[in-house]
C-alpha cells in the first residue's frame, strides 16, 4: 500500500459520518439506551451521508468530502436540518442527558464551522475526531483522551490527500477543542 492508499483509507475510516455513528454507539454503551443512541447516530451519520451522496447526483457537490469550499454551505444547512429533525425524533424517545448533549454540540458543532468556514475552509475530519475524543474524555472515561494520539495520523492523510494545508488542519484542530469544551461547561458542567 503507498502512502496516497494509506491516507486516503484513513481520510474514509475517519469520515465525519462514520465518526458520529461510532460515537454515538459509544454512548449507546456508556448510557445503556441503544434506541435514542441509535436514532443518534442515524441522524447525525447515515441521514447526512445520504444527503450528500443526493447533493452529488444533483450536481451540486464536487464529492462526499466536499473538498469545494463553497459547496460546503449547502451541505452544513441541510446537516444542520438533519440534526433539527433527529433533535424532535430524539423528543419521542427516553434519551438520557449525555446523548441530548452530544446532538446540542452536533449543532454547536456545524453552526461554528459554518462560520470557521467563511474565513477558512476549516479540517472538519480532525476538528470532528478531536471533538468527539474530548467529549468522550470529559463525560464517559479519561482513557479516551489516548484518542488525540491519532489526531496527527488524521491530519497527516488530509493534508497527504490535498484536501487540506496544515493551517486548515490547526483551524479544525482548535475549532473541535474549543466547541466541545465550550458545550461541555455551557450543558454539562
Amino acid at each position: 500500500m503507498t502512502a496516497e492508499q494509506l491516507a486516503r483509507a484513513i481520510s474514509e475510516l475517519f469520515a465525519p459520518w462514520i465518526l458520529n455513528i461510532g460515537f454515538f454507539v459509544v454512548l449507546g454503551v456508556s448510557t445503556g439506551s441503544w434506541a435514542p443512541a441509535l436514532t443518534a447516530a442515524a441522524g447525525t451519520g447515515l441521514v447526512p451521508m445520504l444527503l450528500i451522496v443526493l447533493l452529488m447526483r444533483m450536481g451540486r457537490v464536487g464529492n462526499h468530502h466536499i473538498t469545494d469550499r463553497g459547496q460546503r454551505s449547502l451541505v452544513y444547512v441541510g446537516i444542520f436540518l438533519c440534526v433539527l429533525a433527529l433533535v424532535a425524533a430524539l423528543a419521542w424517545l427516553d434519551a438520557p442527558r449525555l446523548i441530548w448533549v452530544g446532538v446540542f454540540s452536533a449543532l454547536v458543532f456545524l453552526a461554528v464551522f459554518g462560520l470557521v468556514t467563511l474565513r477558512i475552509k476549516a479540517s472538519v475530519h480532525v476538528g470532528l475526531w478531536v471533538c468527539l475524543i474530548v467529549f468522550l474524555s470529559l463525560t464517559v472515561s479519561p482513557w479516551w483522551w489516548l484518542g488525540l494520539l491519532f489526531t496527527p495520523v488524521t491530519a497527516w492523510a488530509r493534508i497527504r490527500i490535498d484536501h487540506h494545508t496544515m493551517a486548515e488542519v490547526i483551524a479544525g484542530i482548535v475549532t473541535g477543542a474549543v466547541v466541545t469544551v465550550v458545550c461541555y461547561l455551557a450543558f454539562l458542567a
